[in-house]
């Protein structure tokens, strides 16, 4: 009986340590957002100049993060975008925005910018805030935002393993635009 026991103790700290693993890997493959931004770009301007620009204008739509580190996207959203050169990551900039000019009116979705980026407040500066970014609704003018950090695979055409979510978001976005190409 006293074995029985000891098996019937063991399996439950067993079930008890899958059931904890199960849900510290769903946590983490909910928090697992590398894409900043999804977009199917329609067009692109740039400021002052197309051959220097220190700032672009990016029309199209865009499925971007749900504020405050949720690992979550909101809805497909119709708008633009509006953003001015990093300081220190002018190269980098400008190589993502002539590329995405390239893709602009083709269509096809699109990932770019970094989700996780460094928290403000954080004075370490851990990145665990998710990316703020507005989708600007047509005449708002303003400010431009600073551009994001870069994705680490620069502007991402097709998901992958450290990307499971693009298939599902690129395909919530050509659902968003299909009513609109009638």
């Amino acid at each position: 009986m006293k074995r029985y026991k000891s098996l019937i103790n063991a399996a439950s700290v067993l079930a008890s340590a899958c059931a904890v693993l199960v849900l510290v890997t769903t946590a983490v493959i909910a928090k697992r957002a590398t894409i900043g931004i999804y977009a199917i770009v329609d067009r692109i301007t740039f400021e002052p100049t197309e051959q220097s620009p220190d700032r672009v204008r990016i029309w199209g739509v865009f499925v971007v993060p749900i504020k405050m580190s949720s690992g979550e996207y909101q809805s497909p959203q119709r708008g633009s975008l509006y953003f001015k050169v990093r300081p220190g990551m002018e190269r980098v900039a400008r190589e993502e925005w002539a590329e995405l000019k390239v893709v602009a009116g083709s269509g096809g979705p699109v990932g770019f910018a970094q989700y996780w980026v460094p928290d403000p407040s954080d004075a370490s500066g851990n990145p665990h805030h998710s990316l703020a970014v507005w989708v600007r609704n047509e005449g708002d003018e303003g400010t431009p935002d600073l551009y994001p950090m870069p994705h680490p695979r620069g502007i991402v055409k097709t998901g992958d393993i450290a990307d499971p979510d693009f298939d599902r978001i690129t395909a919530q976005l050509q659902r968003a635009v299909r009513p609109e190409r009638k």
